[in-house]
């Protein structure tokens, strides 16, 4: 059963992670491990002095994020607040996400709000797929904002949620892989381990440096409109002790009868689910989590938005890949990003 199920964003790789067995006169070497993990798979390399098997835990760290928000687990904490359970407890994990996402829809001035989830289910990109004949009018569209809106939860001291309207969904899937990093990130320096890269389903956390060869982690950010036979880099990367996210919607969009896209970044103020200029966004932060959720943001915020709200945070290291007017291809970097550039 799938568990979180968020679009993949644009691809990311690896480029100059050291794969052989080579060891220094310490003994340290490369252990790797991966898995399924959130609807999709989780690759992580770190540098140890032990063999010891750090997977069992890791895989127990997923299955309790998983029973607190996945919405495709009926038993999750989530599932039962969005089908009106109200004496639900919520974990650490669910009022962590939970406030991050609250600071990231303040600051969007609610264009990215984890609420949004009728909106989600009515456009098709739901647990239940739907057919162009059951698009949402815009009728319908109105009526369901009434049960959008960060500002219509509440999250108790003793851990309840409270909910203006029980139709409220709740759906985190644009934040909590990025989070999931995080945690597995915090595992692994609570085990002593200082050089490592964590992927979750695309989201990464870096820290340290391959100390093998002595290099930096380097990583490769993909041009979204290019087929997976034809990869082609738009940048190369290096940085340490942060998280990485990528989102666009080129590859989870469906097209009606007339060529209408539909893509799964839904304006929670509009309630349509149709593309931005704006075809990826990449962000590198101290916290994969916000790194996630401001890459959602930037996707419905569209570019001019976005540019906007980057001048207010010139902290933020950002790529943009847009298309201008005459539908081409166009890239936007924040200063904090070019710096991270190997070529720039």
């Amino acid at each position: 059963m799938r568990t979180f199920y968020k679009m993949i964003k644009y691809q990311l790789f690896i480029i100059a992670i050291l794969f052989g067995a080579c060891q220094t006169p310490t003994r340290e070497s490369i252990r790797e491990l991966e898995g399924e993990a959130q609807g999709s798979t989780y690759h992580i390399k770190y540098i140890a002095h032990t063999d010891e098997n750090f997977k069992p835990a890791i895989d127990s760290i997923l299955q309790v994020i998983d029973i607190s928000m996945s919405t495709y687990r009926p038993d999750s904490a989530i599932s039962k607040i969005n089908e009106g359970n109200e004496t639900v407890v919520v974990d650490t994990h669910f009022r962590k996400v939970f406030e991050a996402s609250r600071q990231i829809w303040q600051q969007s001035g609610g264009l990215f709000d984890p609420t949004v989830g009728v909106l989600v289910n009515a456009w098709g990109f739901g647990k239940q797929k739907i057919d162009e004949a059951s698009l949402p009018t815009e009728e319908q569209i109105a009526t369901l904002k009434n049960y959008v809106g960060f500002e219509k939860v509440t999250l108790t001291d003793d851990n309840h949620i409270e909910k203006a309207y029980p139709q409220i969904l709740f759906d985190f899937n644009a934040i909590a892989q990025g989070y999931t990093s995080d945690v597995v990130a915090a595992f692994l320096d609570s085990r002593g381990i200082e050089n490592y890269l964590v992927e979750i389903a695309g989201e990464m956390y870096l820290k340290g440096r391959n100390t093998i060869e002595n290099k930096p982690w380097t990583i490769g950010v993909e041009n979204p409109i290019k087929p997976l036979d034809d990869r082609e880099l738009v940048a190369t990367i290096q940085f340490t002790n942060q998280g990485l996210a990528t989102s666009g919607n080129y590859r989870k969009v469906w097209t009606d009868a007339n060529g209408r896209k539909y893509v799964h970044s839904i304006n929670p103020l509009t309630g349509k689910a149709t593309q931005s200029d704006v075809l990826s966004a990449t962000v590198v932060h101290p916290s994969t989590m916000f790194a996630d959720g401001y890459a959602t943001m930037f996707m419905v915020m569209g570019l001019e938005r976005s540019k906007a709200f980057l001048k207010q945070h010139s902290d933020l290291a950002v790529l943009l890949v847009y298309t201008d007017e005459k539908n081409q291809e166009q890239i936007f970097k924040t200063k904090p990003f070019e710096k991270l550039m190997v070529h720039r």
